[in-house]
């Protein structure tokens, strides 16, 4: 064997018949799926509806008399006579009671004599007056006695009024003693008897004598809320009905309001007029006012489960240009199904939420399902 026989390799025949190996590459990462865009949710709308029937508007109140008073006397003395009691009717003038003052009419009799003595003082004071100014005028007397007799006759015509005012004084005490009622009324209470001593100016709160209404026309006062105040300017008719009196309404019209809010109950105080010229209503009575009006304007109805209330303010879930947008309105009647609302911003083609999720917030994408497509 040769030395480049020597040299070669001994290879192993089954090393060349075995396959050759080898290594494997890696399978290539799957791509991760493109992330789909979120559904939309579907919500149900409906188109808000102007309100444009009148509806009736009923709030309570109650009869007042159109006037009331507390009837005093000035004179002190006994009651001499009570000509009414509780229930009566009485005319303007009419004499109520009449006060026993001797005393005062004694005072009467004296002032009067007295005005007679300075009416006759003054009479000669005058004329003496008016002779010294002849005499004067003929140099039969100073002129120092003319000025003096002049003086006495103004002095006496001032003692003579003085005299007439104080006649005049006790005769209106007097006339006092005669208690007449100031207009046509109902005696609705009496605080004394035949024999009673009574105090003139003196007298307490507690005092009075008769206590007046008049009940031929009545006040029926309310309180009105804001948005109901604002909308009974004077005039307004108004039916009202009371549970004594079943099937039977009664006409009235706002006469006065009180122009101011309580700030405590936030209502004001209205006034309506109520003729009641065969006294059938007593004053006291509480009943029901009923006032058809016709919506303000800008006023919708929605449906009640529209509404939204977050933080005390009323609002409603829209749809515009597909995405969610939240509208402040102002809710008025509850009318069952519907609600009033108001708002500068509603309007008839307005798409509003039904049943608002609560996870909604404004700028939201929603598909809306308009009413009547059964969806």
């Amino acid at each position: 064997m040769s030395a480049l026989s020597r040299r070669l390799v001994h290879i192993p025949l089954t090393a060349l018949l075995a396959p050759a190996v080898f290594a494997a590459e890696p399978a290539p990462a799957a791509k991760p799926a493109a992330p789909t865009a979120p559904t939309a949710p579907s919500v149900h709308t409906v188109p808000p509806t102007v309100a444009a029937k009148s509806s009736p508007f009923t709030l309570p109140g109650r009869t007042e008399p159109f006037e009331s008073a507390r009837i005093f006397t000035r004179a002190t003395g006994i009651v001499q006579e009570r000509r009414f009691d509780i229930g009566d009717t009485v005319k303007a003038n009419d004499i109520l009671a009449v006060i026993d003052v001797p005393e005062l009419a004694r005072a009467v009799d004296s002032a009067r004599a007295n005005v007679e003595q300075a009416e006759a003082r003054a009479a000669n004071t005058r004329a003496l007056a008016q002779r010294s100014t002849n005499l004067l005028a003929a140099n039969s007397i100073s002129r120092e006695d003319a000025d003096q007799r002049a003086t006495n006759a103004d002095i006496a015509d001032a003692a003579l009024r003085v005299a007439r005012a104080d006649l005049a004084r006790l005769e209106a005490q007097l006339g006092f003693a005669t208690v007449r009622a100031p207009f046509d009324a109902v005696v609705a209470a009496r605080n004394f008897d035949r024999g009673d001593r009574v105090r003139g100016d003196a007298a307490t709160a507690e005092g009075w004598l008769y206590h007046l209404v008049k009940l031929d026309t009545l006040r029926f006062v309310l309180n009105a809320t804001p948005d109901l105040a604002l909308r009974l300017p004077a005039d307004t008719r108004a039916k009202v009905r009371f549970n004594e009196f079943p099937g039977r309404t009664f006409s009235a019209a706002v006469a006065r309001s009180s122009r101011t809010f309580d700030p405590a109950a936030g209502t004001m105080r209205i006034e309506l007029l109520l003729e009641n010229k065969d006294l059938t209503l007593p004053a006291g009575l509480t009943g029901n006012a009923v006032f058809e009006l016709a919506p303000a304007p800008g006023t919708f109805l929605v449906p009640t489960n529209t509404l939204i209330n977050r933080a005390g303010q009323t609002s409603l879930a829209t749809v515009a240009s597909g995405k969610v947008a939240f509208l402040e309105v102002t809710a008025g009647r509850n009318l069952g199904a519907t609600v009033e609302v108001s708002s500068a911003a509603l309007s008839p083609t307005t798409a509003v939420i039904v049943n608002p999720n609560a996870l909604l917030r404004p700028g939201d994408p929603v598909t809306t399902i308009p009413p009547g497509s059964g969806k």
